[in-house]
């Protein structure tokens, strides 16, 4: 794959992180098609807003990663996103962080032609998410 196949995005400091551009591309028309429920697209949505701040790619193809690696999560779970509503607050929040950690395994996976050290940047940011979230249910 040659460099205009690839997408330069997300900007760290001294560091461009390269996503594969077809890979993008594709979840952007997957997400099209997709119809979620309303308790489907809120957890989308939520997600959304706290990957976006990681990785600078367009917001369909995030929404279409995150609903992936949802849909991933309640197979796994035997639980749907609507079930996981009627739960206490604390089932959801880690629901959420599982989520996430999940997320950050695809998106490690969509770099191309990345360093070790773009890869590790890039970990560490989802880890710093998901240790501000832990911060927060010791409150």
């Amino acid at each position: 794959m040659n460099k205009k196949d690839m997408v330069m995005k997300m900007t760290a400091k001294t560091m461009e992180l390269e996503f594969d551009q077809e890979e993008i591309s594709k979840a952007e028309e997957d997400y099209k098609k997709l119809q979620l429920d309303p308790a489907q697209q809120e957890m989308v949505d939520s997600i959304t807003r706290i990957t976006n701040d990681l990785v600078s790619l367009p917001e369909t193809a995030v929404k279409s990663f995150t609903w992936k690696v949802m849909n991933n999560w309640q197979k796994m779970r035997r639980i749907t996103i609507a079930e996981l509503e009627n739960r206490p607050q604390r089932d959801r929040i880690d629901a959420a962080k599982e989520i996430i950690k999940q997320a950050k395994k695809v998106y490690i996976e969509l770099l191309s032609e990345a360093t070790p050290e773009q890869r590790e940047m890039l970990e560490k940011k989802f880890d710093g998410i998901l240790k501000q979230n832990s911060d927060l249910l010791k409150n």
